[in-house]
C-alpha cells in the first residue's frame, strides 16, 4: 500500500486578506457586487484584476503574477533544510528598498525570491537563524527571535545598504514586533501573513 506523503501548507492569500488591497467601495464596475466576491472570482480564475477599474495597471499586473503562481503544499520531508542568513539581493534593490525579514528554511527563501522576481520587486530579503523551521514553526516554537535578527543584520552590514532602519517581518510573527524593535532600534513593519501578498503590500505602501 502506498503511504500518502504529508504536506505543509505555504499559506496561499484568502479572499479577505486580497480584499484589503482593493478599493473596498463595492462599485460593482467589475461585474461583481462586491470587493470580496471580485477577490474570490480573480482567486479562482473567474476573473483577472485587470476588471478592477479602480486598480492601477502596475498594482493589477502585480496582482495577476501572484494568481497565476505555485501554491502547492510543501512535502514535510523537506522541512527544516536550511540556508545560510546571508543578505539577498531581488531585482536591483537600491538604498530605498524594503528589508524583508524571513526564517532560513530554505523552502521559504525560494518562495520568497519566486514570489518577489517574478512581480519585479525590488527589495533585500534577509533570512534569519530559525534552525531551519518556517516562519509559523519558529514562531510557535519562540524561533522567531529577535537576538537572531539583530544578528543577522549586523552580519550583512544592511544599515549601510538602506537609507532607513525599517523592515518587514512576517504577519506570522507580529506578537515579536515589539521585542525586535526594542533590541534593533529598527522601525519594525507587520507585513501579511501570505508572503505572496508581500509585493501588494509593498505597492500599497510606497
Amino acid at each position: 500500500m502506498a503511504v500518502e506523503q504529508e504536506m505543509a501548507d505555504v499559506h496561499p492569500p484568502e479572499a479577505e486578506d486580497i480584499s484589503e488591497f482593493l478599493p473596498e467601495t463595492d462599485c460593482g464596475n467589475c461585474g461583481y457586487t462586491s470587493c470580496l466576491e471580485f477577490a474570490e472570482a480573480v482567486l479562482e480564475e473567474e476573473t483577472n484584476p485587470h476588471k478592477c477599474p479602480d486598480l492601477d495597471r502596475e498594482f493589477a499586473d502585480v496582482f495577476a503574477v501572484i494568481v497565476e503562481m505555485n501554491k502547492d503544499p510543501i512535502p514535510y520531508n523537506l522541512m527544516m533544510e536550511q540556508v545560510p542568513c546571508e543578505l539577498i539581493e531581488i531585482n536591483g534593490p537600491d538604498k530605498d528598498s524594503p528589508v524583508l525579514i524571513t526564517c532560513n528554511f530554505q523552502e521559504t527563501v525560494r518562495i520568497m525570491k519566486e514570489i518577489l522576481e517574478a512581480t519585479s520587486t525590488e527589495a533585500f530579503l534577509l533570512p534569519t537563524h530559525t534552525h531551519g523551521y518556517s516562519v509559523d514553526n519558529a514562531v510557535h516554537e519562540t524561533m522567531f527571535k529577535a537576538m537572531e535578527i539583530w544578528k543577522a543584520i549586523k552580519d550583512n552590514a544592511v544599515e549601510a545598504r538602506v537609507e532607513r532602519p525599517t523592515m518587514i517581518i512576517p504577519g506570522l510573527a507580529e506578537k515579536e514586533r515589539n521585542s525586535i524593535r526594542q533590541l534593533t532600534r529598527w522601525e519594525v513593519v507587520v507585513g501579511p501573513v501570505s508572503g505572496f501578498l508581500l509585493p501588494l503590500f509593498i505597492l500599497n505602501n510606497k
